[in-house]
C-alpha cells in the first residue's frame, strides 16, 4: 500500500511563517528584483501569486543582447550571430506579450547588436519602444550597435514617431540611432529633464527643436554626433552641458543658461570664448572642462568673469602657449597634454589642488626648451614637489624640458610627473 504524503496544519503554518520575503511591501520586492537580470527576475513569477503580481507590476525592464548571447552561447555554441539575434528578438517579443496590461514603466533599457544592415529587426525595436511609450515610460535608454558605416540613413535606426509624442518621458539616452526632421514633433520636449545623445545622426532642425522646446531640461550631453553645424543651448533650469563635437563640422556654439553649474566642451573648432563672453549668464558655473579645443592664450581673459568657478580642467588644448590666471576663486586646476605650453602663471587665493602633465609634448628628437611655472598668491600649504633647485631639467628618450623660474608659496596638493 502506497504511503500518502500529507502536510498537517502545523507544517503549513511553519512554511508560511518562513516566507517572510513574500510578505514584504511591494516597493521592497521591486527593489529586490532590480538587482536581478530581467530574464531571472521574470522567473520569480512562478514562486507564488504574490511574486507573480510583483513581477507584473515591476517598473524596470532591461534587455541586453550581449548578456543574452553570453548565456546562450554556453548552451547553443553552434548558432551564429544572426540566429542568436533572432532568438533575442523572439525572447523580447514573447516577454512583451506576457506583460500586457502593465500601466507604467519607470525605466526601459535596450542594448542591441545588429551587425550590418539588419533592417528586418528594426520592426522589433519599433514594437518594443512603442510598448514602453504606451506604458508611460519615464527613463528610456537605447543603445543600437552595428558594424556598418555611417554613410546613408539605412545604416541608422530611425526612432518611431510615437517617441516624440510622449508626455511622460523625463530621461532619454540614445546611442547609434537617427533623428530626421520629417519625423520630428516637439511634444517630447515638454517633459524631458535629461537628454544624452552619443554617436547619433540628428539634423539641425530636429536638434534645435528638441532643445528649444525642453523648458525643464537640466542635463544635456551631445557627444560624437553628426548632422548639424550650429549648437544653440538655452534653458532656465539647465545645470549640466557636455558637448564633444566633430572637428570642422560645428561652426557655432552658443550657450545661454543662467543656472549652469558644469560645462564640458571638446572636439570642436568653434569659438568657445565667444560663447562664454557674456559672463552674466554664468554666475553659477562651478566646473569648466575643455578638451581638444582650439582656445588660445587670450581665452583666459574671460575666466576672471566667472565668480563661482571652483574647478578648471584643460586637456589637449594644443594651441595654448601661456596660461595666466589671476583673481579667480579656483580650488582645483588640472592641465594635461597641452603640447605647446611653455608657461603657467597663477595668482589665485584659494587654489588647493594643482595637477599638470606634459608627457605628450616630448619627442625623441626634441631639444631642451624652457618651461616655467609661477604660483603667486595661493593658499597652498606644503612645499612644491618639483625640482629643488632654481633650474633643473626633466627628460625622456633624449628629449627634455628645462624647468626654470619655479616660484610658489605653500601648497596643499600638487601632482607632477614622477620623473621630477
Amino acid at each position: 500500500m502506497k504511503k500518502r504524503c500529507s502536510l498537517n496544519s502545523k507544517t503549513l503554518e511553519n512554511k508560511y511563517e518562513e516566507d517572510i520575503i513574500s510578505s514584504l511591501p511591494e516597493p521592497i520586492l521591486h527593489y529586490i528584483l532590480s538587482y536581478l537580470p530581467t530574464k531571472d527576475a521574470a522567473k520569480t513569477c512562478a514562486l507564488s501569486k504574490t511574486w507573480n503580481a510583483t513581477w507584473k507590476s515591476f517598473p524596470i525592464l532591461v534587455f541586453n543582447q550581449y548578456s543574452f548571447q553570453e548565456s546562450a552561447y554556453s548552451r547553443t555554441a553552434h548558432k551564429n550571430h544572426n540566429e542568436l539575434t533572432r532568438d533575442f528578438c523572439d525572447y523580447v517579443d514573447e516577454f512583451m506579450t506576457s506583460r500586457e496590461g502593465l500601466t507604467s514603466i519607470e525605466k526601459f533599457q535596450v542594448v542591441v547588436n545588429f551587425q550590418g544592415c539588419r533592417l528586418k529587426y528594426h520592426r522589433n525595436l519599433d514594437r518594443w519602444l512603442n510598448y514602453a511609450i504606451d506604458n508611460n515610460v519615464e527613463d528610456l535608454v537605447l543603445a543600437y550597435h552595428t558594424r556598418a558605416t555611417t554613410k546613408g540613413e539605412h545604416w541608422y535606426y530611425n526612432l518611431p514617431l510615437s517617441l516624440f509624442r510622449s508626455k511622460s518621458l523625463k530621461n532619454l539616452d540614445l546611442f547609434g540611432c537617427q533623428f530626421t526632421a520629417s519625423r520630428f514633433s516637439t511634444g517630447i520636449g515638454f517633459s524631458l529633464r535629461k537628454l544624452r545623445l552619443s554617436q547619433v545622426y540628428i539634423d539641425q532642425e530636429t536638434l534645435q527643436g528638441i532643445v528649444s522646446s525642453s523648458c525643464l531640461l537640466e542635463e544635456l550631453s551631445v557627444r560624437f554626433c553628426k548632422g548639424f553645424q550650429v549648437v544653440r543651448v538655452a534653458g532656465p533650469k539647465l545645470e549640466t552641458v557636455d558637448l564633444y563635437l566633430g572637428r570642422d563640422q560645428v561652426q557655432i556654439v552658443a550657450i545661454a543658461a543662467p543656472n549652469l553649474h558644469s560645462l564640458s566642451y571638446g572636439g570642436g573648432s568653434a569659438s568657445v570664448r565667444g560663447s562664454l563672453q557674456a559672463s552674466e549668464k554664468y554666475e553659477n558655473l562651478k566646473d569648466l572642462r575643455l578638451h581638444d579645443t582650439d582656445i588660445t592664450d587670450d581665452f583666459f581673459q574671460v575666466i576672471p568673469e566667472f565668480p563661482g568657478l571652483d574647478k578648471l580642467e584643460l586637456n589637449k588644448c594644443c594651441l595654448l602657449e601661456r596660461i595666466r590666471i589671476s583673481s579667480v576663486q579656483i580650488l582645483d586646476l588640472c592641465i594635461d597634454d597641452c603640447a605647446k605650453l611653455k608657461e603657467i602663471e597663477l595668482d589665485t587665493r584659494r587654489l588647493s589642488r594643482f595637477r599638470c602633465c606634459f608627457v605628450a609634448a616630448f619627442a625623441t628628437n626634441e631639444t631642451c626648451s624652457d618651461f616655467s611655472i609661477v604660483l603667486g598668491n595661493t593658499n597652498l600649504r606644503e612645499e612644491l614637489s618639483g625640482p629643488s633647485e632654481r633650474e633643473s631639467t626633466w627628460g625622456r628618450g633624449g628629449a627634455c624640458w628645462r624647468m626654470a623660474g619655479i616660484r610658489c608659496g605653500t601648497i596643499g596638493e600638487c601632482e607632477m610627473p614622477q620623473q621630477w
